[in-house]
């Protein structure tokens, strides 16, 4: 069965200091529990992550976390236009109460040429899934290739979680680093990790490969830096000054705290002074950037700042003053980066046009006018904010513009209440609390046609609404309830610009492994030859195999041949791969697609 993706081209609400013409290019409208229990979860997601060209092929993908069911869904860019399709999910079975993935990113860990779908999984450690390097198969595995356990690497817990990772060569010396802030339990567990691999693994199995740990810092060590005071959220890697070195700026729930470790040279990661070696940008109040920041050169001055959005903490009187505020780390071309005072940071105040809290955050310049934009995810309601840099000093609050980019999708409700007062009615909606959660925007371009986009995942949607029947009989309110299927169940959006000025509704395939079609050989039974019919919803590469009873491999008739979207048909001659005639039995053909197969059963009678 298909599922279908939504496209709407729409000019959206705008603020009164800056407009913008969008359109909601995609939605992803997940199945019910009853149609898919695994898939219904992409509802609820909690993070998505790119990659311009995962296999090699020059076709685009996005994983996100299917944060309902703890697994990991990753589908690519088909190459047609208005299309995408499914092709892998992770193994359920590793998942264990409390593990429920939060971000998931792409990477290439050991170095191989060979990319990783790596997860963070609570009692678990970090997961890497390695691509089997067959062209098109997209087979990550059926287990992880490796796991990066945090009890034999530091002595340290597995457990708790991670809202953000960069699989980055953060220290120059060509190899790629796992750089991740893990909050965890009790406070000693608590750490900011820099691992790197040591040899290569492959896909389902670790080989002679293990971990190094370049680099770590305890929560409860750091006392003179205020990291003891709240918990890890985020290590984001930056080359804050222009010397061609990273440094990493680490953050924790602490009014907002941010401490830069510079790392000149390899394996090689310095703690700044102690005088000025930690900046609160909370300014008293408990504010956190709870799905990490950003990092981007947004002036092209060689030097990168780093973006954090804002969720808020409480003042004494229970109001949220700093709702809105984007902060800006940034450094002057060679300045010592082993501190860090206000002279550092600039505040963006968006709080005119969101009253909601702020989450994920991006970058791009998605109506392609020249002028960088910041993108920030927030609440239904307030879905994508963006900060415009007009030029000039990016240091100059002055010199940004702030808008609400996309507001929220008409109908996505959690609860109505229809109230009959002596034939007087009267309807009233409650919003979902949806909300988007880690946006995905570089300068991407997810479909290849020359405009950028904003991936959005969302956690929250609902997949039923409430519904409260209140009718009045003359003394009081006679009450029914009932729950009514959410039509709108978009866990998944991409945004694009296009410029248009009025609604226009097309739709777009997401391919799923059941519109692949296997169909049941004739003639069944069958003496000397059979033929086998199977049709393709896109271009794939396919393999076709006879196995026997005990599933070992009798002939294959297709290898791995690259075959446009249609119909087909193979004839089987009951002859082994060495061309002897077969004996009477029950055989299995297996159609394989990228890493899913379709199987049935046929009989050979002489």
């Amino acid at each position: 069965m298909k599922k279908v993706l939504t496209l709407l081209a729409v000019l959206m609400m705008v603020s009164s200091i800056y407009a913008q013409n969008v359109g909601v290019v995609a939605y992803y409208n997940a199945p019910t529990a009853a149609e898919d229990s695994v898939l219904s979860g992409l509802t609820s997601l909690r993070g998505a992550n790119y990659i311009d060209d995962l296999l090699g092929d020059g076709n685009s993908a996005i994983a996100v976390t299917n944060y309902n069911y703890g697994t990991v869904q990753v589908f690519a860019n088909t190459g047609t236009d208005n299309q995408i399709e499914l092709k892998w999910i992770s193994p359920t079975d590793i998942s264990a109460g409390g593990s429920t993935p939060r971000y998931v990113a792409f990477g290439d860990l050991d170095n191989d040429g060979l990319n990783e779908v790596i997860v963070q999984l609570a009692g678990i450690g970090v997961a890497i899934f390695e691509w089997d390097g067959v062209a098109g198969s997209y087979n990550f595995g059926t287990q992880p290739s490796q796991i990066v356990n945090f009890e034999a690497l530091a002595s340290a817990s597995n457990s708790g979680h991670a809202e953000y990772f960069e699989i980055t060569d953060v220290d120059g010396d060509s190899e790629n680093e796992l750089v991740i802030a893990l909050n965890s339990s009790p406070n000693e567990n608590d750490r900011y990790y820099i691992i790197s691999a040591v040899g290569n693994w492959i896909t389902n199995q670790p080989g002679f490969s293990g971990f190094t740990l370049e680099g770590e810092f305890v929560r409860t060590n750091m006392a003179d830096y205020a990291v003891d005071g709240g918990s890890p959220y985020a290590m984001i890697s930056a080359d804050l000054n222009g010397n061609g070195k990273k440094e990493i700026l680490l953050h924790n729930w602490n009014l907002k705290n941010v401490v830069p470790i510079t790392v000149p040279s390899a394996n090689t990661y310095n703690l700044p002074n102690t005088t000025n070696g930690n900046l609160q940008l909370g300014e008293g109040i408990d504010d956190v950037a709870l799905f990490s920041g950003v990092a981007a050169d947004l002036d092209n001055d060689g030097r990168e700042e780093i973006y954090l959005p804002t969720y808020p903490g409480q003042d004494g009187e229970g109001g949220y003053p700093h709702i809105g505020w984007l902060h800006i780390i940034h450094y002057g071309d060679g300045e010592a980066t082993n501190e860090i005072t206000a002279e550092n940071a600039t505040v963006i105040d968006m709080s005119e046009i969101t009253t909601l809290d702020q989450f994920g955050i991006g970058y791009g310049d998605l109506d392609g006018n020249g002028k960088p934009n910041v993108y920030v995810g927030g609440g239904n309601g307030v879905n994508i904010n963006t900060a415009e840099f007009q030029g000039g000093d990016i240091t100059d609050p002055a010199n940004w513009t702030v808008a609400n980019l996309f507001e929220r999708e008409e109908g996505t409700y959690r609860r109505i209440v229809y109230k009959d007062s002596v034939g007087v009615l009267d309807t009233a909606y409650t919003y979902s609390s949806e909300f988007v959660s880690k946006l995905y925007a570089k300068n991407t371009d997810f479909d290849k046609d020359g405009k950028q986009d904003i991936i959005m995942p969302y956690q929250g949607t609902v997949d039923s609404i409430d519904v409260l029947n209140l009718t009045w009989n003359g003394t009081k309110y006679d009450t029914v309830t009932s729950k009514i299927q959410a039509e709108k169940r978009w866990g998944l959006k991409i945004l694009e610009a296009d410029g248009a000025t009025s609604v226009e509704l097309k739709e777009m395939d997401i391919v799923l492994p059941s519109d692949y079609v296997l169909e049941q050989n004739f003639p069944n039974p069958f003496n000397p030859t059979t033929n086998i019919r199977f049709s393709l919803p896109v271009n794939n590469n396919i393999t076709l195999t006879v196995y026997d009873a005990l599933g070992r491999e009798v002939k294959t008739l297709l290898s791995g041949e690259e075959l446009q979207k249609g119909s087909y048909e193979v004839t089987w001659d009951g002859t082994n791969n060495f061309g002897s005639k077969v004996s009477t039995g029950m055989y299995i053909y297996t159609l394989k697609y990228g890493n899913f197969s379709k199987s049935m059963k046929m009989m050979l009678v002489k």
